[in-house]
């Protein structure tokens, strides 16, 4: 072998090798990591005055193959009524380092939206006006209002799915991305 060819063939090994070495750098900037999420707070206060309602869902896994814990009781609401709400987003893996992820939600509001769906209770919404936006004026659903109609006479439910767009842009955040960060069901009457 000649040594024009020795040396081509030497520079694209050390250039191989290189390429390899910087895929294992531990010091190498990474996305965004999903965090474990083990507890989702729902605060509703009413728009006309009175006592807030907080609840809280555990899901000591987080997205974990375990399903979230179920609420000791409902949340009663009150029929044509307007609620102020806010939602946090926990982990309290560690019970003595509980840990307020929502305020890395707020800090990367862009990769982040609140969706929040309405099951089985007639006339109670989320308007999305209503949410709270993110740096680019996207939805992004921390605080939010929720109104009710006429009772319902029944059980329903809130769902509460925090969606992360790392591999995607969020656009106008109308539609969650195919990475979830958690997600929960609130049991709900309207009477």
């Amino acid at each position: 072998m000649n040594t024009h060819v020795r040396t081509l063939a030497s520079v694209a090994l050390v250039s191989l090798v290189g390429v390899a070495a910087c895929d294992d750098d531990p010091t190498a900037p990474t996305e965004n990591e999903q965090e474990l999420i083990t507890a989702v707070e729902l605060t509703l206060t009413p728009a006309a005055g009175g006592a807030s309602i907080t609840t809280t869902i555990t899901d000591p896994d987080g997205l974990g193959p375990q399903p979230p814990e179920a609420q000791d009781t409902p949340i009663a609401l009150q029929a044509g009524a307007a609620y102020t709400g806010s939602v946090r987003f926990l982990d309290a893996s560690d019970p003595d380092d509980v840990e307020d992820i929502t305020l890395e939600v707020r800090e990367e509001d862009e990769e982040h939206r609140v969706f929040y769906t309405v099951v089985g209770l007639a006339g109670v919404e989320v308007p999305l006006a209503s949410l709270d936006t993110d740096g680019n004026g996207a939805p992004l659903g921390l605080s939010f209002e929720l109104v009710t109609g006429a009772a319902s006479g029944g059980e329903g439910s809130l769902g509460v799915v925090l969606s992360h767009f790392d591999d995607e842009p969020k656009g106008d955040g109308l539609t969650p991305s195919d990475e979830t960060d958690a997600s929960v069901s609130f049991t709900m009457t309207v009477g």
